[in-house]
């Protein structure tokens, strides 16, 4: 069997028994026949236990059983839950892995399309492990193109863009994929910096790198069907990872959500999109920026008509 066929059977069978929590072997195989992997034949208890095996070395996850008999199979220890990039990167491929087990699948499942500088992605990557100089072609929005080079440091997806963070001639900054017009891998190589590209993103929202000081964000959460359910939206979906819930000072109208990070152009820019759902309790300075913007805003729609424009 090929590479990807074994890669492809790894995920299905991961994917299977973290769904169902402890499975036995008998059930196992009937989900694998049914699933046409290896054209429907039965999975043989040998090459199951080799599967386990070669799942444990490759991607950290260990598969044990328990009882006496009829023995369950289950996760003891998934490493990709602490690691995002390979909990991504595992979650794409059990979704890849559904669809080519049925095609008709592919019309149902509707994906966000990330269009953003797809062709330069690998390019970057491989010089981000291999520790290889690029020379780019960037054009900026509004800005005349320029040709420089960037030791990079990690690539991050944000809002169906990738972007890539790296060390220019003007210190480390941050590159739309899509604002480069070309690139070209160099001979030359660097040392990768002192620097923990995940610490460098932690206390942020968005891909604004700044020096601010981090500080304690709290939000009120308004609830009820008028207000969206914001509450239980960011209970599902917390805002930042520092996301805690004052369960004391919220009542039964709001809830209180308390952060610690950098109030950056894209902390204002996510706020604004949940309305009048949500309103900024503390900084002070926060909550008058956002102000600011909603005041401006009031500006620019006050006393206008639908279709109609001052010039």
């Amino acid at each position: 069997m090929d590479t990807k066929s074994l890669i492809s059977n790894y995920v299905w069978l991961i994917d299977f028994i973290r769904r169902k929590g402890s499975v036995p072997f008998k059930e196992i195989n009937k989900a694998w026949q049914r699933s046409e992997r290896d054209g429907g034949l039965e999975l043989s208890k040998r090459t199951f236990l080799r599967h386990i095996n070669d799942i444990a070395d490759i991607f950290g996850i260990d598969i044990e059983c328990e009882g006496c008999g009829e023995y369950n199979y289950f996760i003891t220890y998934d490493d990709s839950k602490s690691d995002s990039t390979k909990n991504w990167l595992l979650n794409s491929m059990s979704l890849h892995n559904f669809v080519c087990d049925s095609q008709q699948l592919k019309k149902r499942i509707l994906l966000e399309n990330i269009p953003s500088g797809q062709k330069f992605l690998t390019t970057i990557i491989e010089a981000i492990r291999d520790l290889t100089v690029l020379h780019i072609w960037y054009q900026g929005f509004g800005k005349h193109e320029s040709d420089f080079e960037i030791k990079p440091i990690c690539v991050k997806l944000f809002r169906q863009r990738w972007y890539v963070y790296a060390k220019s001639q003007v210190g480390n900054r941050i590159y739309a994929l899509d604002r480069i017009n070309e690139i070209e891998v160099t001979d030359k190589k660097y040392k990768f910096p002192d620097i923990a590209p995940d610490e460098t993103f932690e206390n942020i929202i968005g891909i604004s790198i700044t020096n601010a000081k981090v500080e304690h964000v709290v939000l009120k959460a308004y609830k009820g069907e008028q207000y969206g359910h914001r509450d239980c939206y960011l209970r599902s979906l917390p805002l930042h990872s520092s996301q805690k819930e004052n369960l004391a000072k919220s009542n039964d109208k709001y809830a209180i959500f308390e952060y610690d990070i950098k109030t950056t152009y894209e902390l204002i820019q996510e706020l604004l999109t949940m309305n009048n759902e949500v309103e900024i309790m503390e900084p002070t300075s926060l909550r008058n920026r956002m102000k600011e913007t909603i005041d401006s805003m009031e500006k620019m729609y006050k006393g206008k008509q639908t279709g109609k424009q001052k010039r």
